[in-house]
C-alpha cells in the first residue's frame, strides 16, 4: 500500500487495483476564511487521471471544502466513485449530486466491504457528523482516523471490526480553540494533549506506523492567529513518537509512503522546520464589518428555524447570551426561546467577545457556531455551561436531529440512532471526561 499526501487531510491511497483520493482542499481558505493551507498543496490536475474514488470523511469546510469540489474536472467527477458514510440524512448525497458527481455509495457504519475485487473499505462513525475510514488489502490494513476525536474503546471497537491495523493516518495538532481568555495557558495544554491522543491511538490500534497529518493549516485571521504560536510541529510529533518507541513516517505535501520499504522522514522534517520558521510573516487578513442590523435580521432568521425544530422546553433550557462586538462598539443580548435581540453600549463583563463577521456567521448557518470555536475567534468570559448547552444544540441543528415529533420519530432517524446509541453514549462519556 501507498500513500501520497497532497494537503490538509488529502491522501492519495493506493491499493494493488484501487486508488482513493480523500478530503480535497486544494485551494483557498475553509471556516470562514479563517485557515489557510500551510505548507502548499502539493496538487496538479494530472493525479486525478488515476483517482478511480473519492471519500469525503464528514462536512466541515476543510474535508468538504467547496470551492474545491466545484473546481474539480466534470470528467472527473462523472468518473469516479464518491463514498460518503451512511447517516440519518440526505443532504450531504444531495450535495454531492448538485456539484456534478454521479456515482455515489454510502458507507454503513462498522461494515466492511469491497469497492474492488481485491480492495475493501471500512466506515466507522464518530459523533455526530465525523468518520473514519479503514482500506484493507493484501492482508493491509489502513485506518484513516482523520480528525476524528476518538478514545481507547473507540480505538479497540475499530481494531475489533478490522482484526489487525497496520498504518494510521491522524491529526497532530488542536483544531480551533473553546473559548478560554487565558489560551496562553490553554492551548499548549490542548496541543500537548493532541499529541498524547494520537500516540494513544497509535498503541491502542497496534499499529506498525502512524503518518500525521489533517493539520498542516494556519489561523489567518487577525483574530485568531495568536494561536499559530502553540500548533505542533512535524518535528515535534516525530520527537514524541521516537521518545515512546513507536515509528512515525513524516510526509511533505507530494512525498509517498509505501509500506514495502523503509522510509526516511529526515528529508521532509528538513522541509518542515524552514516553513515553520516563516509562518510569523504568513498573510493574516482583517474581516469587514457588519451592521448590528444585519446581525439582527440573521437571528430573526435562526430563531424562526430552531423554534420549529425544537420544543420550548428545549429551547427555554438555554439561557440569555450576552456579547460584546469590539469591531463595531456594540454589546447585544439574545435568547432563542423568545426571540430576543437586544442591541446597546458595550459590556466588557459580556458571556462572549466576538467581532461582528463571526458572529453573523454563527447565525448564518447550521454550522456557523461550530465554526466560531474551529476558528477560534471568540472568547467566552461568563456562564460557560449555558454556552456549551447552545453549542450542543446547534450541533444537533447541523446534523439535522431534530427533536419535535413529526421530525424526529422518523423511521430513518430511529435506526440511526439504534445502530450508533453504543458509540454516542462513549462518545458523550469521553466529551465530558475532556471538557472537565
Amino acid at each position: 500500500m501507498k500513500i501520497t499526501l497532497v494537503s490538509h487531510a488529502s491522501i492519495i491511497i493506493r491499493t494493488r487495483d484501487a486508488v482513493i483520493l480523500t478530503d480535497p482542499w486544494f485551494l483557498g481558505k475553509a471556516f470562514n476564511d479563517s485557515w489557510t493551507l500551510f505548507p502548499e498543496p502539493a496538487y496538479r490536475e494530472s493525479i486525478l487521471d488515476e483517482v478511480t474514488f473519492l471519500w469525503v470523511s464528514h462536512e466541515h469546510p476543510d474535508h468538504f471544502h467547496l470551492p474545491t469540489l466545484r473546481a474539480l474536472p466534470l470528467k472527473f467527477k462523472e468518473r469516479v466513485q464518491l463514498l460518503f458514510q451512511r447517516n440519518n440524512s440526505d443532504k450531504m448525497f444531495e450535495a454531492f449530486r448538485r456539484l456534478g458527481f454521479k456515482s455515489l455509495q454510502s458507507l454503513p457504519h462498522r461494515q466492511i466491504g469491497p469497492i474492488t475485487k481485491g480492495t475493501e473499505v471500512y466506515c466507522h462513525q464518530v459523533g455526530s457528523m465525523d468518520s473514519m475510514l479503514g482500506v484493507r488489502c493484501d492482508g493491509e490494513t489502513l485506518l484513516n482516523v482523520n480528525d476524528c476525536e476518538v478514545n481507547d474503546a473507540i480505538c479497540r471497537t475499530a481494531l475489533k471490526d478490522l482484526k489487525t491495523v497496520d498504518l494510521v493516518t491522524n491529526q497532530f495538532s488542536f483544531a480551533g480553540y473553546p473559548g478560554q481568555k487565558n489560551y496562553q495557558e490553554v492551548v499548549p495544554v490542548m496541543a500537548h494533549t493532541k499529541l498524547q491522543e494520537m500516540l494513544a491511538n497509535h498503541v491502542s490500534l497496534k499499529a506498525k506506523v502512524s503518518i500525521p497529518f489533517a493539520s498542516f493549516v494556519y489561523f489567518s485571521s487577525s483574530d485568531n492567529q495568536h494561536l499559530n504560536q502553540f500548533a505542533n510541529t512535524p518535528r515535534k510529533v516525530y520527537e514524541e513518537f521516537r521518545a515512546h518507541g513507536q515509528a512515525l513516517a513524516v510526509l511533505y505535501p507530494g512525498d509517498t509512503f509505501d509500506s514495502s520499504v523503509t522510509h526516511d522522514s529526515g528529508p521532509a522534517l528538513a522541509r518542515f522546520e524552514a516553513d515553520y520558521r516563516t509562518l510569523p510573516q504568513q498573510p493574516i487578513d482583517t474581516a469587514a464589518t457588519i451592521p448590528a442590523e444585519d446581525l439582527r435580521e440573521a437571528f430573526a432568521k435562526l430563531v424562526t428555524r430552531l423554534q420549529d425544530r425544537y420544543p420550548s422546553w428545549v429551547l427555554n433550557r438555554l439561557k440569555p447570551v450576552t456579547v460584546d462586538v469590539p469591531d463595531i462598539g456594540v454589546g447585544i443580548r439574545f435568547r432563542f426561546a423568545t426571540g430576543a435581540f437586544e442591541v446597546g453600549p458595550r459590556n466588557p463583563e459580556a458571556d462572549l467577545i466576538v467581532n461582528s463577521q463571526p458572529l453573523l456567521f454563527a447565525f448564518s448557518y447550521p454550522f456557523g457556531v461550530q465554526t466560531l470555536g474551529v476558528s477560534g475567534r471568540f472568547f467566552v468570559q461568563n456562564n460557560f455551561a449555558n454556552w456549551r448547552r447552545h453549542r450542543i444544540l446547534m450541533s444537533m441543528y447541523n446534523a439535522e436531529i431534530y427533536l419535535r415529533p413529526r421530525y424526529f420519530f422518523t423511521r430513518r432517524n430511529v435506526t440511526f440512532f439504534r445502530e450508533r446509541l453504543p458509540g454516542a453514549w462513549n462518545q458523550l462519556r469521553y466529551q465530558l471526561r475532556r471538557m472537565s
